[in-house]
Parts: C-alpha cells; sequence; structure tokens
C-alpha cells in the first residue's frame, strides 16, 4: 500500500606622527569610484592599455565604476600588461590571514593567449614585491570574484625579498596575454573592481535556482542496470566494496535503493553511492530534508559513535552540505524516516545551496579501532525528497499562507475540537504566498497541508 507523506502546519487563533594602517574585517583599496576619466588617469598609469572607466560593474558590486583596460598582445614571448596604481597615502597592514579580494570580468579573446593569468602585485616600501595571480576569466564576460589568502604572496624573480605585508604602499596589475612560445595576435578587454582587504574571502553566488522537490524515489530506475547509470560507487578506504541496486518493497511505491557494503577492517570504513550531475536546483533555508532508512540489526554488535549516515549535496564547484546523523537506524530492521533542517546540515568552504548539483548516500559503518575486523551490512533509502512547510496567520477573517510552492496543490483542513478535521477547501498556490477568507460561523484550529 502506497502511503502519503503529508507536510503539516497547525495554528490556533590623536598623534601626529605616521603610522602603519591595520587592515579591519573589510578594507576598501580601490573602488574605481571617480568623478571622470581625468581623475582616474591621475593615479592610475598604463604601460601600454587604454585606460577607462566604465559603468560595467557586478550586480552586488559596492559603486557604480569599475576599470576597463583594452589591450593588443601582439605575437611576441611574454607579452604583459603592467598597470600601475597610485602610492597609499600611508603604508597598509595586511595580516597573513587575510584575504586580497577582486572583482575581474574577462574575455573569450584570451583563449588566444598561451599564456594568460591575471597577476595583483603588491609592493612595500623597500621595494619588494609579492604577487597573487588567477587564469583570466575566458569562458565569459559575467564577473568573478578572485579570493586570494594573503600568506600564499609568492615573491616575483625580480624581487630581492619577499614582500613585508607589514608595510604595502602600492599595487599594481599584471596582465600575462602571451608566454613563450607566443600564441595568435589578440585584442582582449578586461574589466577590474572593488580591490579590497577582508578577514574573510568574498563569496557571492548567482541567483537560485528553483527547487526539486524529489531528490530521488527510485522509482524511475527500470532495473539495477539503470540505477548505476544515474549513480556511482565512493568508497573509503579501497578495501570497503558497495553494492547498489534496487530493492522491493518499499515505504512508498514499489522500489527502495539497497546498499550491501562489504566493511574493511581498521577505523572509519564507509560506502557509498553518488548522483550523476543534475539540472542545479535550490535548497532554501526554510525547507527540510526528509528520507525513509532501514539498517541491519547485524550492525548491533559494533556500532559507536562512528555507525552514521550521510546526506550530502554538492554545489557546482564541488563544494559539500552535508547531514550527518549519528542517531539514524542503521541497526534497525524496521523503516524510519529522518528529517533534517537547512541549518541541521554542515559544511567548510561557503555551498550554494541555491545551485546544488548532485548528492551522495553513504553509510559509515564505525569508529571502531585500527585492530577492528571487516563486517558486512544491508542499508535501504527511500523516498529523499526536500519539502517547505507552509506557515499560517490569521487576521481578523482571513488565513493567509507563507512559503508555499508555486504550482503545488494545498489542502486546508479545519477542526474546532483538534479530534476530527474536515476539509475547508483546496488551493493550487500561484505564488509563495496566497491567503483564503473564513467562513463565517468556521473559526476554530487550521491545518495546510501538500504531498510532496
Amino acid at each position: 500500500m502506497k502511503k502519503n507523506s503529508q507536510k503539516t502546519t497547525l495554528l490556533t487563533v590623536f598623534c601626529g606622527c605616521a603610522v602603519a594602517l591595520a587592515a579591519s574585517a573589510q578594507t576598501p583599496i580601490e573602488g574605481f569610484e571617480y568623478a571622470n576619466e581625468e581623475d582616474m588617469l591621475a593615479q592610475w598609469a598604463p604601460q601600454g592599455a587604454t585606460l577607462t572607466l566604465s559603468s560595467y560593474v557586478a550586480a552586488r558590486a559596492s559603486g557604480t565604476n569599475s576599470l576597463r583596460i583594452e589591450r593588443t598582445f601582439p605575437a611576441t614571448t611574454w607579452e604583459t600588461e603592467v598597470v600601475s596604481g597610485p602610492s597609499l597615502d600611508t603604508p597598509l597592514v595586511i595580516e597573513p590571514d587575510q584575504f586580497v579580494t577582486l572583482r575581474v570580468a574577462g574575455d573569450p579573446q584570451f583563449t588566444n593567449a598561451s599564456f594568460q593569468t591575471l597577476y595583483l602585485y603588491a609592493f612595500d616600501s623597500n621595494g619588494n614585491k609579492g604577487r597573487w595571480g588567477s587564469p583570466v576569466p575566458t569562458s565569459t564576460t559575467n564577473w568573478e570574484v578572485l579570493n586570494f589568502k594573503a600568506s600564499t604572496a609568492e615573491k616575483p624573480w625580480d624581487s630581492t625579498d619577499p614582500v613585508n605585508l607589514s608595510d604595502i604602499v602600492q599595487f599594481k596589475l599584471y596582465i600575462y596575454g602571451q608566454g613563450d612560445p607566443p600564441g595568435t595576435e589578440f585584442s582582449a578587454t578586461i574589466y577590474v573592481d572593488d580591490i579590497i582587504v577582508r578577514d574573510s574571502a568574498l563569496v557571492e553566488f548567482p541567483p537560485a535556482s528553483p527547487l526539486r522537490s524529489l531528490i530521488d524515489n527510485f522509482e524511475g530506475h527500470v532495473d539495477d542496470a539503470a540505477l548505476m547509470t544515474a549513480y556511482t560507487y565512493v568508497s573509503s578506504p579501497a578495501a570497503t566494496v558497495t553494492t547498489a541496486c534496487l530493492a522491493s518493497p518499499a515505504p512508498e511505491g514499489s522500489k527502495a535503493l539497497k546498499l550491501a557494503i562489504d566493511f574493511a577492517g581498521g577505523q572509519w570504513p564507509c560506502g557509498s553511492v553518488r548522483s550523476g550531475i543534475v539540472t542545479p536546483f535550490s535548497f532554501p533555508t526554510n525547507a527540510v530534508v526528509q528520507f525513509s532508512l532501514k539498517g541491519d540489526p547485524a550492525m548491533a554488535s559494533i556500532s559507536d559513535a562512528g555507525t552514521v549516515f550521510w546526506l550530502t549535496f554538492y554545489d557546482q564547484g564541488g563544494r559539500a552540505f552535508t547531514f550527518s546523523d549519528v542517531s539514524a537506524p542503521l541497526s534497525s530492521s524496521e523503516w524510519t524516516t529522518v528529517k533534517a533542517t537547512y541549518n541541521q546540515f554542515w559544511f567548510g568552504t561557503p555551498v550554494d545551496t541555491g545551485n546544488l548539483v548532485q548528492w551522495r548516500l553513504l553509510v559509515e559503518g564505525w569508529e571502531g579501532t585500527a585492530d577492528s575486523t571487516p563486517r558486512s551490512g544491508t542499508f535501504y533509502v527511500d523516498n529523499v525528497r526536500i519539502t517547505i512547510p507552509p506557515t499560517l496567520s490569521i487576521m481578523d477573517t482571513t488565513l493567509k499562507m507563507s512559503d508555499l510552492i508555486p504550482g503545488t496543490t494545498y489542502t486546508i483542513l479545519q477542526t474546532s475540537n483538534l479530534a476530527e478535521w474536515t476539509t475547508a477547501t483546496t488551493i493550487q498556490a500561484t505564488g509563495t504566498t496566497a491567503t483564503w477568507t473564513i467562513p463565517a460561523g468556521q473559526l476554530g484550529f487550521y491545518r495546510v497541508y501538500y504531498t510532496p
């Protein structure tokens, strides 16, 4: 028998001496907010490029101008453009753990370069140099943020000593357009904006993709072969072997995922399957992940704090967003529903949860000890979904529903005693909010649900 999963919400009615300036949480170096190009060219000097102010800026830029650098790179070995910035009035102190960030919009023409790299150079008062570099963006003219950890500054070949990060007096841009041997001659334009020293990396993501309510209920895989065209095995250590197939019965529908794992001996063995890359989808901050899980009673004797089920989502940069549940019923033979809110997931590097493209289902066998013996277990997963519980409020005789999923049909239930519920109406959400006028004589308790 198929069981519907319903998401519901219930509602009832001083000195003058020269000192070095330490970079704070965010210290702007240059935003190119000059009144005109004459003022800008009084501060920034090109070697061979044409510099102009541009109104082309990133969506989250701090101002309305950027620096436009236009340059022809001939077929000459190590052809490089140098754009020199102004001398700082006060030496800048950059801590090793801070980040130097800037926005860059590149040009597809840089694909003609045999060596295409943008370097940001920092100079100290003794003339020593340090540099941070990244390939010039070529695949698109969209803005990118480059984050350089200060401590990773390289010493160029022509610098006598490493740069003194506590005594920075000038920045310059070096744009390499050719290497050795050179490529064909080309002309390209690059935009630079918002050079900043920050305590943390600047992470900005594109607009969020639509919600993907159903991650996988395994009904769409025709057979085991089809399942394994959608998933790959990822096990650690190598001696752990995972075999995935479809299984029946299932808590919903007729198919579930079966993971038979032969765990290696020793500590922290785990086996998993990882999906292929899919169309980007979002995991909203008010969403809940839900899935069904069944374990293996044979694991009971070995279970410890390392017997954990992991559900991990990955963004387009491969950054992981993980829920790991030590209380998951990995030794129970009964199907259990597991739920996790957005804030129960953890990450290292910030993750673009508005554009996730992959997921992994992993079983960790045990923490164990170095002499723990190999063990086998069989685990089942079904009906992995991301849902958004609706929220309700009442003003006078109007029921307001928020956090709705557009296109989803919601059922409104009403009761006066919390024992017997009747259907008041159904609505199809056309946006994230909706209202419904409560009929006269129907004041009481309301519940709204939808079936994912």
